[in-house]
């Protein structure tokens, strides 16, 4: 599961590349540094806003971290995009849900306007502490206008045990 998702990491970094958006040969000046770790900052807090919004079930924070063409690939096939997922949060908003969810191991990637997370997240049975499912994900996000949203999830069940 591990090569898989550092090969979709790889492929997507390099279709960034080859599509004109190629890094100079030269060391990247101060500001470009500050401007990547901006850039990981923000999306460190989207991943945040992320697990928020499944704990709060909020739409607000859903919309706002969700491209519109959003899509999402589980374990089993493609999952609800984002206007079922709004329909969804909006449904039971202010509820506490049926399950917790934990992330760890995060790594975030940046190459100009695309940036890739990979880490795992722990699903648990809410009022049993129990661990329902282990998943790898990975999430690509691209900035437009100086947004980042999420475009794509990727999860797929993890024999890693805890």
């Amino acid at each position: 599961m591990r090569y898989a998702t550092w090969t979709f990491i790889a492929l997507t970094l390099m279709v960034v590349t080859v599509f004109g958006q190629t890094r100079a040969s030269s060391p990247e000046p101060a500001h470009a540094v500050s401007t990547l770790d901006a850039d990981s900052h923000s999306i460190q807090q989207l991943e945040l806003d992320l697990l928020k919004a499944e704990r709060t079930m909020d739409p607000t924070l859903v919309e706002r971290v969700l491209a519109d063409d959003y899509v999402n690939l589980t374990p089993t096939g493609i999952g609800p995009g984002k206007g079922a997922l709004l329909e969804n949060f909006r449904e039971h908003a202010g509820e506490a849900p049926r399950y917790s969810v934990r992330q760890q191991d995060m790594h975030i990637f940046v190459l100009n306007d695309t940036a890739a997370v990979a880490s795992y997240v722990t699903i648990y049975v809410a009022n049993e502490n129990k661990n329902v499912a282990r998943q790898d994900t990975t999430h690509v996000f691209t900035k437009e206008h100086g947004t980042w949203k999420l475009r794509v999830s990727r999860s797929s069940n993890s024999v890693q045990s805890e």
